[in-house]
Formats: structure tokens, sequence, C-alpha cells
């Protein structure tokens, strides 16, 4: 067995996985012993044998999207993410309900969040509240191509991956920011061979200036998992200044006494509406 070096999974289906070598080709490998189990996104060593190239170890991982299964628990989706853009647009219009969901899930897993109001050329998105929040908004137009390259430098060098509610833009999104999707999109299905997970697998797109994109469709919708509200309230950045200074330390921030977020919120220095987004939440986790 010779050292063969490193690569990138781009795809992975079961022990079958489609790797990237560091030159952009796109190769089939298996993992050399049961235990290793990649998914999108993972750093592999590799080496070759008489059967073909095999992975021999898995870096450390950071920046892992879960996916919660009813049976299984979180099971990881993908792998080495530093960046979610999450994408909104004005029709289907999109809650800040929603919004406020991804952001905190973005906000847990330590991603850095873009939000993304797509289809600009037919309306707005209201993004002033998240702007006031500190967030990184990009207003584009997948159809039009307006704002995309601002897009493109903020995700230059990324590890990123698209979120948002169907309809809002994600795929017309994907193609415009890889000129060579349809390219890519064709190899990777020749290279994986016919198999179920194929259409919903995540795969790795190299962008063009530097970085990788992440498309997931089967879970672009992503959902937050089961916690306590008090681990919930580390995803509302504005929230932070004032979590650890309740009466209780497992204060749910809804009616315990002496709560230092509820009385952040009487003074106005925490919005009612992103405190009411919260228990919302909190009581769908429950």
């Amino acid at each position: 067995m010779d050292n063969a070096g490193t690569a990138v999974v781009a795809a992975a289906y079961g022990r079958r996985m489609l790797l990237e070598l560091p030159d952009g080709r796109l190769v089939q490998g298996f993992p050399q012993q049961r235990g290793i189990r990649t998914v999108c996104g993972d750093r592999v060593d590799i080496a070759t044998t008489g059967g073909g190239i095999v992975v021999t170890r898995i870096h450390p991982r950071r920046g892992v999207l879960w996916r919660h299964d009813e049976r299984r628990g979180r099971r990881p989706v993908a792998a080495n993410l530093d960046t979610m853009a999450i994408v909104a647009a004005p029709e289907p219009p999109v809650a800040p309900e929603q919004i406020d969901r991804y952001l905190a899930i973005a906000e847990l897993l330590e991603l850095r969040p873009l939000l993304v109001a797509n289809k600009c050329d037919i309306g707005p998105v209201a993004t002033d509240e998240f702007l006031a929040l500190g967030y990184e908004v990009h207003a584009v137009s997948a159809h039009t191509g307006a704002g995309l390259e601002r897009l493109a430098g903020a995700l230059r060098g990324r590890q990123a991956i698209l979120s948002g509610l169907s309809g809002v833009g994600k795929s017309a999104l994907v193609t415009a920011l890889i000129p060579d999707y349809e390219a890519r999109s064709s190899a990777l299905s020749a290279a994986s061979g016919e198999g179920r997970h194929t259409t919903t697998a995540a795969r790795l797109y190299p962008l063009p200036h530097g970085g990788h994109l992440i498309d997931s469709p089967g879970v672009r919708d992503i959902r937050l998992w089961p916690m306590p509200p008090s681990e919930l309230a580390r995803g509302f950045r504005e929230f932070r200044p004032w979590l650890g200074r309740c009466r209780f330390r497992d204060c749910r921030h809804d009616r315990e006494p002496d709560c230092a977020l509820r009385a952040a919120v009487a003074r106005g220095d925490v919005s009612d509406r992103r405190y009411r987004s919260f228990l919302a939440l909190a009581g769908r986790l429950a």
C-alpha cells in the first residue's frame, strides 16, 4: 500500500465515497476499515492499493452540521463548515421567526451566518432588525445576477452551506455561484454510480476563487435538535450578556423570578419580538 496524500470528501454514499484530490480530480474511494465513516467535507488521508484508493484516516472535524434522527439521535451530514448562508426571499415570504431559527442554528454550531435576501429584483426582504444585530446581509438576485459578485467575495476561501425554506431560490443560487455546476454535478453523478441516496446526499462544489460550497438538498430546511432553553438562548447573540446572571442556574427565561433576560426585555435592551420567538422555539423543542 502506497501513501497517496490527502483529499476532501466530495460526497459519501455509505462505504463508497467520492474524493476531491488536491488537483481537483474526482476519484472513488473506500474506507480502509469498518470504523471509518466519512461525511461530505471531511478531510482525509488516503493511500493506493491494488484495489484502488482507500481512506486511512479522517482528520479532526470542526463545524459539523448535524441532522436530528428520531431513532438514531444526531447524525453528521457535513463537516468542516465555517459559514452558513441563510437564504430568504420576498416570495414565498419568510417570517422573521423562521430566520431566527436558522440564525440560532448557525450560532450554536459556531458558523459564520450570512443572510442572503434573494430575488431582490421582485422586492425586498425585511432585514433591518438583523443588520442592527450585526448580521451580514446580502441582497442578491440569482435571476439577474445583482449582488452575486459581492456574495461570491464573502464566500471566497470559505466552506459554506446554503440553508432556507423551499422556494426561496437556493438551487438557482448554487447554479449561479458555481459556473461549472452542471458539469461538476454530472461528474459527481457519473462517478457515484447509481444509488438511492444520490439525489439527497450532500455534495461539495469548489468555488471559483477558492473554498467550497456544500449543497445538501435533503437538509436545506435545517431543524433544531432537542435542547434545554438555557442552551437555545446561546443561539440568540444579543441574549448573551444576560445569560448566567439569573437567580437560577437552569433558568428557562420564561416565568422564573429574577430572570436577567426578562428584565433586559422589559427595559428594551432586548427585542420583545426576538424574545417571543425564542420562547416559541423553546416550547417546540421541549
